[in-house]
């Protein structure tokens, strides 16, 4: 039989059991009731969360742009004149200098035009020089009581007659003169010769124009990059960017020139045109391709942190900071300048930890513990 002491003990034993089953199903319910992620610590429970420090530049494609090289300087030289081409003073790939003579018109007929009006111009002269003389000589009669009055006006009347008649001779001259020129086609610019569209013998017309050459200056180049609009707006006229061609990758500086005023509605990008600066180390010719690299631009210099961590409400954009295991709310100044980041440029500290994940969900003060 078991005795009153026995008894006594199974009770005790029995409630302490008891006791620390109750205490280990309430931990159990409480660790339940945390949310994914957190934990327990001091009684306080703690989120966790992704953070990590904003990137001091941008790497990989997200600042890559491609775009293509032209020249500043091209043009299609057309006939300046009506005529058949008598001589080709360039060929293709000739490098020529601005005035330099590229083509000759038959001129057979505008000589003799010429030579024409310069005859008219002599017998203009000569007929200038007896009105003058005339009138020199009436003058002094006149003034000897000699000549009536009636007679100095008519020789007055005859020589300004006479000097009409010489200048209207000494434009006829300018203008067949001009019109000789005109039947040599010069080039606009330096440049080099791409493309001779007409041969010796061919008749060209001024209007409609007949092409005759293509120019292309090579010195003065161009890049033309269709920049997403989201970058646009970090670009200055002015700011400097780095290149290299493709294929070979020779590398090359710009020099921002403007930044489009649209957006393309079809690939949502505004055209950017930048000058070639500098003397590169290898040849680049127009029409090849080239990409540009803005992540060492000082448009893009700072900070910047992911897309999903800029927050805006109606006091303006922030970001949660943690800080002592704590979310503070840290009020910046961004803007984006791609589809992934934006570039802060003031509110946060190169070392500040920046929650890129979930943070619309976030509350100033949660207690939090980052997890990398």
């Amino acid at each position: 039989m078991m005795t009153t002491r026995s008894l006594t003990r199974l009770l005790i034993l029995g409630a302490l059991a008891s006791t620390v089953g109750m205490g280990c199903s309430e931990a159990q319910a409480n660790k339940a009731q945390l949310p994914a992620g957190a934990s327990a610590t001091g009684g306080q429970p703690t989120l966790g969360v992704r953070a990590t420090p904003p990137l001091d530049k941008l790497q990989g494609d997200v600042t890559r742009v491609t775009g293509q090289l032209r020249a500043r300087l091209e043009a299609t030289l057309s006939a300046p004149a009506t005529g058949t081409i008598a001589q080709h003073l360039a060929n293709v790939g000739d490098r020529v200098k601005k005035g330099a003579p590229l083509m000759v018109l038959d001129t057979s007929n505008i000589v003799i035009g010429v030579e024409q009006a310069q005859a008219a111009r002599e017998m203009a002269r000569a007929a200038l020089d007896s009105a003058t003389t005339e009138l020199e000589r009436t003058k002094k009669l006149f003034e000897g009581g000699s000549a009536p009055q009636a007679l100095l006006d008519r020789a007055q009347a005859g020589q300004r007659q006479a000097a009409a008649g010489f200048a209207q001779a000494e434009a006829a001259v300018r203008s067949a003169q001009e019109m000789l020129r005109d039947h040599t086609l010069r080039a606009p610019f330096d440049g080099v010769i791409t493309a001779r569209l007409k041969n010796i013998g061919d008749t060209v017309a001024m209007m409609p124009p007949t092409p005759i050459f293509m120019v292309t200056n090579v010195d003065q180049l161009e890049v033309r990059l269709p920049v997403p609009e989201s970058m646009a707006g970090a670009l200055k006229e002015g700011m400097k960017i780095s290149g290299r061609v493709i294929p070979g990758n020779a590398p090359f500086e710009a020099t921002v020139r403007t930044v489009g005023a649209v957006v393309d509605p079809q690939s949502r990008t505004v055209e950017v045109l930048a000058d070639v600066t500098g003397k590169p180390d290898t040849v680049l010719r127009p029409g090849s391709l080239a990409d540009l690299d803005f992540s060492r631009s000082e448009a893009l210099a700072g900070l910047f942190v992911p897309s999903q961590a800029l927050l805006k409400d109606d006091k303006g954009s922030y970001v949660w900071v943690v800080e002592d295991g704590r979310l503070v709310r840290r009020d910046v100044q961004a803007l984006p300048v791609t589809p992934r980041f934006a570039q802060v440029s003031s509110g946060l500290q190169p070392q500040d930890k920046v929650v890129v994940e979930s943070a619309a969900s976030l509350r100033e003060g949660l207690a939090v513990s980052v997890v990398q």
